[in-house]
């Protein structure tokens, strides 16, 4: 399994980021499931549709939506409260350098014993196998 931080995930679908072509490329192997399942918690989907409606707009991002209600491109994993005492735990640790969120996403990572989590931030990327773009 490969959990997906925010960035990979928006950086795929704006074509004006600049790690666009590559994230991209990358997404479609991804959605084939070339490199495992691909996962996302919760959190990462809030994240992703708070950007999305104003990088992307509206019809932007309900397409990024559709992807995780409709079509099922990702497994969904919920942050539940013991992960985020854990997270809590690596955030007081690790913050400002690392989100509350990307701190939740590496509990996750280390809960569900993932292969890889799939990052643009090289301070989370270093702290868990990690690909990039």
């Amino acid at each position: 399994m490969i959990l997906l931080d925010t960035g990979v995930i928006l950086a795929a679908f704006n074509k004006r980021d600049v790690n666009h072509s590559k994230c991209k490329r990358l997404m479609v192997r991804i959605l084939k499931g070339e490199l495992g399942v691909p996962a996302v918690t919760d959190y990462v989907i809030d994240e992703v549709l708070s950007y999305a409606s104003r990088r992307l707009g509206r019809e932007g991002c309900l397409k990024l939506g559709s992807l995780f209600f409709e079509k099922n491109a990702f497994r969904v994993i919920p942050t539940t409260l013991d992960i985020v005492i854990k997270a809590w735990e690596i955030y007081k640790e690790r913050a400002p350098a690392l989100s509350f969120t990307d701190s939740t996403l590496l509990q996750v990572a280390k809960t569900y014993k993932v292969d890889y989590l799939v990052t643009l931030d090289r301070r989370l990327g270093v702290l868990y196998p990690s690909m990039s773009c």
